[in-house]
């Protein structure tokens, strides 16, 4: 059985469309789609979370050059828009752009709040959706990965980071972080994984659930 994790995670990306030299179905423009990183829910405040710098750079850019934002998961993907943006801690808050009858049963599979911070040396899972597209089958499920906490807290100005060592690589950005032991209850995020062109990183940085719980009860508030 896959983990909560598993379920939780869509892909987060751009439907822009492309002049086709020859028109199919009789459509002179095709959408081409980019994934740009991770989101996942959280069940009870019914909102999609992901990492500012993962939409930077469709917040002031105009529709027809920035493209559509879209959340995907098993080849399905619903419009979204941007709720609310804190870049200090790299959080922002998506919603779905869709009724209502579409959105509780998307987050029904979302995960919980922790409320504490994990051991040091105990082991974290993460699921996204690395390298973009090179990793997309027909499916499209998640890839999940384990990592350990090497330090409980670590705080830099204006921002509590929990460090893991664990694989990562650009994609993973935007992706919830759990303890193995409750594997429902997001610890952090992960923030500063390297970009698709960077290669791997065995060392990275989760924004701590207590920011990610303030700009929560900021979107629904």
């Amino acid at each position: 059985m896959n983990p909560p994790i598993y379920s939780a995670v869509r892909s987060v990306g751009v439907l822009k469309p492309i002049f086709q030299d020859q028109p199919v179905d009789g459509k002179i423009f095709a959408d081409t789609l980019d994934i740009l990183g991770t989101a996942f829910w959280l069940k009870s405040e019914k909102v999609l979370i992901t990492c500012a710098h993962v939409i930077r750079g469709l917040v002031d850019t105009p529709l027809v050059l920035a493209g559509l934002l879209v959340v995907g998961h098993q080849g399905s993907y619903v419009r979204a828009t941007v709720d609310a943006l804190d870049y200090t801690h790299d959080l922002a808050v998506l919603r779905l752009v869709a009724d209502s009858d579409i959105v509780e049963p998307e987050a029904a599979t979302g995960l919980v709040l922790a409320n504490s911070y994990p051991e040091t040396g105990s082991r974290v899972g993460y699921a996204g959706f690395p390298l973009g597209h090179q990793l997309l089958d027909v499916s499209q499920d998640p890839t999940y990965a384990v990592g350990v906490v090497g330090t409980q807290k670590r705080p830099n100005p204006g921002r509590k980071n929990i460090q893991i060592s664990g694989p990562v690589v650009g994609g993973y950005s935007g992706s919830p972080v759990v303890q193995e032991s409750r594997p429902d209850e997001v610890i952090g995020i992960v923030s500063d994984s390297p970009s698709k062109e960077a290669g791997q990183a065995s060392i990275f940085m989760a924004t701590s659930w207590e920011h990610i719980a303030a700009i929560a009860r900021l979107a629904i508030s």
